[in-house]
């Protein structure tokens, strides 16, 4: 009876293991592709709040042109743009956000050096005064991995927390001492927030 159970009970962890590794070959699977992805997409930027119209029939060239206009810090820098479209939704007469303004740079670094430079001169606005944000075009995945993160990040700014989010979902803080931390989940960025505001320092 003994051995007849000892039998059951090791089979039954051989199945858990071949599922357990089926998972986890699966999950390894999901994340090389998605990771493939956001090697596709590393020369693109999205650009938010471009009011619709504004590229007229031109999109690269208006774009090139008011680049260094929105972001003085680029002036002398090479920025070669290869293709430029509005992300398609949805139409709805309703809508009142433009749509997402996707480019495709040449070179990675040119990338970075928007990025640099939009932090730089934020808030970005245009002439008529729209305000102008610019991200890096993630894969779906990734992109809500890193969003989770909004939330707690602008608190933090607000109580002059510093914080950087890394590729592909990691969040660095600098604290006075100017020793970086990383977090590495929205909760865990939560529980270092509430040990560091204001209030807990009294």
């Amino acid at each position: 009876m003994v051995d007849k159970m000892a039998n059951t009970v090791a089979h039954f962890e051989d199945i858990l293991k071949t599922e357990l590794t089926a998972m986890q070959n699966e999950f390894a699977s999901h994340m090389s592709v998605v990771d493939l992805q956001d090697r596709s997409r590393r020369s693109n930027l999205r650009l938010i709040g471009l009011p619709e119209g504004s590229e007229k029939d031109d999109p690269v060239g208006f774009l090139k042109r008011l680049l260094l206009t929105w972001l003085p810090s680029l002036a002398g820098k090479e920025i070669e743009v290869e293709r430029v479209h509005r992300m398609y939704t949805r139409i709805s007469s309703g809508r009142t956000k433009p749509r997402v303004f996707l480019f495709k740079l040449l070179r990675y670094t040119d990338r970075e050096l928007i990025l640099r430079a939009a932090r730089l001169h934020a808030p970005v606005k245009t002439s008529d005064g729209a305000t102008l944000s610019f991200f890096p075009d993630f894969s779906p995945v990734t992109a809500k991995r890193s969003g989770a993160f909004a939330s707690v990040r602008k608190e933090m700014r607000e109580v002059g927390i510093q914080n950087f989010l890394l590729y592909p979902a990691t969040l660095k803080v600098v604290l006075n001492q100017g020793e970086p931390k990383m977090l590495y989940s929205p909760e865990e960025a939560r529980v270092f927030l509430r040990s560091h505001s204001p209030t807990n320092s009294m």
